[in-house]
């Protein structure tokens, strides 16, 4: 019996019998440290996944397989014969004013193999965020630098309204869903379209907002409640040579943040004036301080989404927002096949519009030194329970605070890929060929090139839209409460 189990009994490590086809078969014995025959396929899976990480934290994320804009199909070249050509030397150079604002951008560029140098003189790109105008006319004309003189004429309040409606003068048939109804108290005619309004088109019994026109960060704002003496004696008590005040309707029905109010900040950029080429690129959720309730106008700071210097001021990413639009679009049984896309949509044409508005006064090169401008900048919007869109205003200086990790990951995405579409404007625009279409935007979107405006096509908002929900004796008990300084 042992003779015969020492027959059968393989040896470690020798050859085996097959018993089914008489093959050998071998088996190594594994020694100590020896790798899986797998671990080569394995190390080139992990170093291939590796790749992957690095191109979408670049390019924008996990998201950025799933999000990919078309571009238009338009010949964008400039209406300058040749630009001065960069010296070699200040190629790929920046230079950014030394404020803790602007590490982002510092951030950006370094990343994308840029130089910085200690002279805003040798710098292909000067970033700055104060706009001295001093500042512009040292510039040699190779130089670029991120502000464009004339943003004074949208960054008002009232001189956005007036943008807006000489522009629906000389392109009449424009549907400007996006601006909340707007009257100037400073013009006449407009005083008068507002009493009509007041009076026979029942404005008494809706709330309204009083603006200063020149001032941001939730300053100069009153609450005008239904019926109260404040609104029915605005006009007198604001004659035309008083201010540079607009008052503007109350938008109804606000879409809620865990029952807050809040606002979404958007970006864009000018990545070039001649040709001009805008994109636009998503934000972040601004929330208020305050549960939100549109019966009740006696504190006008619970009606602000943010600087009130409260605590309970929260702020939400873009990717919380697009969960946030979904569910409200399932929940209201709206049935809007891209809930995201829809509103999307709405923000992209309302910058794109802001851009034709006001093409010939503040996006020019006229009082420029430089040959060509750039610029960044913001716009902050408002949504009601139909997922329809309110612009409250577009912004030249953007806070760039990273108090919340997710404002870091968002501002290195954005701002690299900016820097990436700005290296591929100059170096296009230098030989001469057409800007489009871009080769990395990343979630940069055109909505203007050159005269051509993104459109949100087959989109028509509805005229019949619901007014506050206010309780019957709201409209006699409330009174306006003017905005506490919150500096």
């Amino acid at each position: 019996m042992r003779q015969r189990a020492a027959q059968t009994s393989p040896r470690p490590g020798g050859p085996q019998k097959n018993g089914r086809d008489g093959g050998t078969k071998f088996n190594k014995q594994k020694k100590k440290g020896d790798f899986p025959a797998f671990a080569p396929v394995f190390f080139v899976l992990l170093i291939f996944a590796a790749i992957i990480v690095l191109i979408l934290q670049s390019s924008g994320g996990l998201n950025g397989l799933r999000r990919r804009f078309p571009q238009p199909e338009v010949i964008l070249t400039a209406k300058l014969d040749r630009f001065t050509p960069t010296p070699e030397v200040f190629k790929r150079t920046f230079w950014v004013e030394q404020k803790k604002i602007n590490e982002p951008i510092t951030r950006a560029f370094r990343d994308r193999g840029w130089t910085k140098v200690n002279n805003y003189e040798e710098a292909q790109l000067a970033w700055t965020y104060s706009n001295d105008p001093d500042f512009w006319v040292d510039l040699k004309p190779w130089q670029r630098t991120n502000h464009i003189p004339g943003f004074h004429h949208w960054n008002a309040k009232d001189a956005f309204v007036e943008g807006f409606k000489n522009y629906e003068r000389r392109v009449p048939g424009k549907d400007h869903y996006f601006n909340p109804e707007t009257y100037r108290l400073e013009i006449e005619d407009e005083r008068e379209e507002f009493q009509k309004m007041l009076t026979r088109g029942g404005g008494l019994n809706r709330p309204w907002v009083l603006k200063a026109g020149n001032v941001n960060q939730g300053k100069g704002i009153t609450m005008l409640a239904p019926n109260s003496k404040a609104l029915k004696n605005v006009l007198d008590d604001h004659p035309p040579s008083d201010s540079d005040l607009v008052i503007q309707r109350y938008v109804c029905n606000e879409l809620t943040w865990n029952r807050r109010k809040y606002d979404v900040r958007m970006f864009w950029i000018v990545a070039s004036i001649d040709p001009l080429l805008v994109l636009y690129h998503d934000g972040y959720v601004r929330v208020g301080n305050a549960v939100y309730d549109e019966s009740d106008f006696s504190n006008t700071r619970n009606h602000l989404t943010t600087h009130t210097r409260l605590a309970e001021e929260g702020k939400g990413t873009w990717d919380e927002f697009e969960q946030h639009v979904r569910q409200h679009n399932r929940a209201a049984n709206l049935g809007i096949s891209d809930p995201v896309a829809h509103v999307r949509n709405q923000f992209k044409e309302a910058i794109g519009e802001t851009v034709a508005a006001f093409k010939d006064t503040s996006f020019t090169t006229k009082k420029m030194v430089e040959q060509n401008g750039i610029a960044f900048y913001g716009a902050d919007f408002i949504l009601d329970q139909d997922l329809d869109v309110f612009f409250l205003e577009p912004q030249m200086g953007c806070g760039l605070d990273e108090d919340y990790n997710f404002r870091i990951q968002m501002h290195d995405q954005m701002f690299r890929t900016m820097v990436d579409v700005l290296d591929e404007v100059l170096v296009k625009q230098e030989q001469g060929e057409n800007l489009l279409p871009l080769k990395n935007p990343g979630f940069w979107q055109v909505v203007y090139a050159d005269g051509w405006v993104y459109k949100y096509d087959g989109y028509e908002r509805s005229k019949q839209k619901r007014d506050c929900e206010l309780p019957r004796s709201a409209t006699h008990k409330h009174e306006d409460t003017k905005a506490e300084d919150t500096r």
